[in-house]
Formats: structure tokens, C-alpha cells, sequence
């Protein structure tokens, strides 16, 4: 059949968008799987040397209890770490759940944010202040929402320090929910997460959580701690990686044991962590934020070339017509099942809670998603500011 000049492009703008979002899907994320399934990510025989740990948690109004969370960290089976606890206007159960805490942990240590601060963000002070009472270089750190799955979570993530690694790289994962908004959060963080791992793991590394990262006490003196970015209210686990992971001096942990779960079943939690996102993001390297907006933009182009291949040939339908649409049919079930298949793979390894059919869904909706909280963080992202600082 005969070929017009809209039906050219069409076509060829499909097959340039479908290449490229198999080669984010299979070479991309991916990345993580090929690298679970070429290593012995979760053999914890010849650790080598395991170095002292100081754990950096900062608790602040947390409505955790802290005798259901803290024995999973002070009863890890690591030879020598402490526990360093920086509270912020935690309530008196929680208190009291530390003092008692403490007298069965002698590596248990508290200490808190004083109350009159302001201009300042609370949970930058409150690591600081943690880091500074650090008798270890090694600094590991995790958050009081988040479940350590195993005793082994230290070991785990200490024993990619060496020489030349100062900062390591853990995985995080809402724990799945069976309602669909939030499933789509779980869903969403997977994937922002597994974005920083995989190009960690291509040795462009640009970002980490605080729920689950590493590095050394000398580079926080180095950079001054987040004197950098003390203007913004968060960024002390994001872009503090984003300042100081190199190709050279950053490692990843991708194992099931080493992935630290939280149960987020609250939108607005979601919501202000999202924001907070956004708005760091303008701080990042360029690169790496081009990349993945580049990826969602492709992905938003890819379905609307598939919009318009079936359009354009409703005003005039033949026998022939319907050869770009099933090409853009075949094209658009390729795609989703290698989305399917990969990120599926990769929750199973991860023993984490798989997404099936879900995908579908998610995978359309969430470019559009993110666009809205990029819009709603550069009219509302000024609270993220210092300046604007108000003691919640």
C-alpha cells in the first residue's frame, strides 16, 4: 500500500518511540536485575572486615511506637555499632519507650532538637546534630517509618566500604496496599527508586533515601554538613548524595534482606514527600534529571502516537488501513509487557509484593502525575524553604 506523508511520519515516530522506551525498559531498569542475578548479593560469607557503625536515626512527632522499631536495629548482629536517636517533639509513651530502651541497649543514644529553633530545617539540625555524636566514621542511616527486614541489614550495607567506596546505596519499598491509590504510590516509589539504582549501578550515581543509605562521617566535615543547601527544608539524604557520590566512591546493596519497608497508608504524607522531591530536584545534577524526563516525555509521546495512529485513519477506513494501527497495536503490547516483565521480575527478586496487571495503568498515568506535582511544586515548593519555615 501507498504511504502518505502523515502516515510516514506517524509510523516513523512510533518505531523512534518504541526503540527507546525498550532500550529504558531492557538496558535501563533492568539494570538491577542482571546485576541481582550475576552476583551473590545475599552471601554474607567472607565479609571481610566489618568496621564500626554509628546508626543515624532522626524521630520527629513520630506516631510509631519505638519499642516495635528500635529492637529491629539494636538487635542487629553486627560486632560494633551504636544507635544514635535525635527526637523532635516526639510524644511522652515514646519517650519513655526510650529511657527504657536505653537501659537494656548501652548502644542505644538519644538526644533531641531544642524547641525555640527556627529559620532552619528541623531535620537537617536533627542529623547533624546525630552526626556529630558519632564516635564512627561509618554512618548508616534509616527513618522510624521503615521495617528492617533481617538482623543482617548492618552487614549488608557495611560491606561495600572499602578504600575507595565511602557511600553506599540501599533500596526502599512501601509495603503493597490492596487500595488502588495506594498501590499507585507503592508503585511510583518503586520505580524512583529503582531510577537511582540502576544508573547508581551505571555508574552515574545522583541520589539516595534516607531510609536506606551509607557513607562516611569525613565527607559530611568535608561539605561542611548541608551548609550547601541550607536554604531548602529537605535534600539531606537526596542531595547530600547528589554532592558527594562519584562513579568512583559509590556502591550499591540490592539484595531482599537489605530492603527497608515502610507502610505509607497516608496520601498527604505521600503528597508533601512527593513535593519535597520536586522541588529538590532543581538542585540536581543535570544529566541525570534530563534523562528520566526525557524517558517520561518519550512515554508521553509514544502514547500519543498511538492515539494518532488509529485516528487518523477513521475519516477514510479501507482493507489497508488498518496496518499502522495494528503496528502501533503490536508496538504498544511489546512495550507493556516488557514493562510487565521487568519491573515484576525485579519486585520477585526483591521479595517484594509484584504489580502484575496494575501496570498498566500505572505506567500511563504516572508521567502525567509527576507533571502535575512539577506544576503544583513551582506555585507551592516555596514552603520547602527555610525562610518559609513553620513548626509544624
Amino acid at each position: 500500500m501507498a504511504w502518505n506523508t502523515l502516515e510516514t511520519v506517524l509510523l516513523s515516530a512510533l518505531i523512534f518511540c518504541f526503540i527507546t522506551q525498550l532500550f529504558f525498559c531492557w538496558v535501563v531498569l533492568a539494570k538491577p536485575y542482571y546485576y541481582m542475578q550475576s552476583t551473590a548479593h545475599g552471601d554474607l560469607q567472607n565479609l571481610g572486615e566489618q568496621p564500626p557503625v554509628s546508626i543515624i536515626i532522626s524521630i520527629k512527632k513520630s506516631n510509631h511506637d519505638l519499642l516495635q522499631f528500635l529492637p529491629g536495629i539494636l538487635d542487629q548482629e553486627y560486632p560494633e555499632f551504636e544507635v544514635i536517636v535525635v527526637t523532635d517533639g516526639i510524644s511522652d509513651a515514646n519517650e519513655e519507650a526510650l529511657k527504657r530502651l536505653k537501659l537494656n541497649y548501652p548502644h542505644l543514644y538519644s538526644t533531641h532538637v531544642p524547641d525555640d529553633t527556627r529559620n532552619v530545617s528541623r531535620k537537617k539540625l536533627a542529623l547533624t546534630l546525630g552526626i556529630k555524636a558519632a564516635k564512627y566514621d561509618k554512618l548508616l542511616f534509616t527513618e522510624s517509618d521503615s521495617c528492617i527486614r533481617t538482623t543482617n541489614w548492618i552487614s549488608l550495607m557495611t560491606r561495600h566500604f572499602s578504600d575507595k567506596k565511602s557511600v553506599v546505596l540501599g533500596f526502599s519499598a512501601f509495603e503493597n496496599a490492596t487500595d488502588l491509590p495506594y498501590r499507585y504510590m507503592t508503585y511510583d516509589y518503586f520505580i524512583s527508586n529503582l531510577q537511582m539504582i540502576a544508573l547508581a549501578l551505571f555508574n552515574h550515581p545522583y541520589a539516595g533515601t534516607g531510609r536506606n543509605m551509607a557513607y562516611t562521617k569525613t565527607h559530611f566535615l568535608e561539605q561542611k554538613g548541608f551548609v550547601k543547601h541550607r536554604i531548602l527544608q529537605h535534600g539531606e539524604d537526596d542531595l547530600f548524595v547528589n554532592e558527594i557520590a562519584t562513579s568512583e566512591n559509590t556502591a550499591v546493596e540490592l539484595s531482599a534482606e537489605s530492603v527497608t519497608l515502610t507502610k505509607m497508608d497516608d496520601f498527604y504524607d505521600w503528597k508533601h514527600e512527593k513535593i519535597d522531591r520536586m522541588v529538590t530536584k532543581r538542585f540536581y545534577k543535570r544529566g541525570p534529571v534530563a534523562f528520566w524526563r526525557l524517558e517520561s516525555f518519550i512515554r508521553v509521546g509514544f502514547i500519543a502516537v498511538l492515539i494518532a495512529s488509529f485516528i487518523c485513519e477513521l475519516p477514510f477506513p479501507s482493507a489497508g488501513s488498518f496496518l499502522l494501527p495494528g503496528i502501533a497495536l503490536l508496538c504498544f503490547v511489546v512495550q507493556f509487557f516488557s514493562q510487565f516483565i521487568v519491573v515484576n521480575k525485579i519486585a520477585e527478586k526483591l521479595q517484594l509484593e509484584k504489580f502484575y496487571m496494575a501496570i498498566l495503568l500505572f505506567d500511563l498515568f504516572q508521567p502525567f502525575i509527576d507533571l502535575y506535582f512539577l506544576i503544583y511544586s513551582v506555585f507551592k515548593g516555596k514552603d520547602n524553604y527555610t525562610y518559609r519555615y513553620e513548626k509544624r
